[in-house]
């Protein structure tokens, strides 16, 4: 069925806003991944959402903990300048001990779970929690004390090299940086 052939059977039913509220809750509440939330200083596991389960830490994917909370551009006036990626990965241990920014690695499990994840993050938004992933670069980072990294395009699950830029210009240009830790 067409968008608008949907809204008009929706429509006919004359839904209320209460209604609608707890269809998407329905049709959103389950993860396809574990997710990682913390409510009174306590970490915990769920596939279910609902809301208020308190802040979204992470989605756990094949292993890996994809961490929600990015490095933004409106970070960097709380960071020690010029940014390094020695900051860059001092930031991510304030998210977790083990978190560092993404590479190949983390970058090719996301590609292959893109879909999904995308997915997810709307459902995540349905409940109030913030959207996370949606943007079409990714920088890439090696703790070499360096100023760039290399950033990367993904659109529809395709991914490529798009060239090496400066952390600071990739932040104010492209999007934010995301953390990442694996499970062995």
């Amino acid at each position: 069925m067409e968008k608008e052939e949907i809204f008009r059977v929706f429509n006919a039913c004359q839904p209320t806003v209460a209604q609608v509220k707890e269809y998407l809750e329905k049709i959103s509440g389950d993860s396809p991944f574990d997710l990682i939330f913390r409510k009174d200083g306590k970490e915990f596991f769920s596939k279910k959402i609902t809301p208020n389960m308190g802040e979204l830490v992470g989605i756990v994917v094949d292993k890996t903990i994809f961490y929600v909370q990015p490095l933004t551009f409106d970070n960097l006036k709380d960071l020690p300048m010029p940014v390094t990626t020695e900051v860059v990965f001092n930031f991510g241990k304030n998210i977790h001990v083990n978190a560092k920014p993404w590479n190949e690695y983390a970058l090719n499990v996301f590609v292959a779970n893109y879909h999904d994840l995308l997915c997810l993050s709307d459902k995540l938004a349905v409940f109030g929690y913030p959207s996370c992933f949606n943007q079409d670069k990714y920088l890439l980072l090696k703790n070499d004390g360096g100023h760039c990294g290399q950033y990367w395009y993904t659109h529809s699950g395709d991914v490529g090299l798009d060239g090496e830029t400066n952390i600071a210009h990739f932040l104010g240009n492209y999007g934010n940086i995301y953390f990442y830790a694996s499970i062995q």
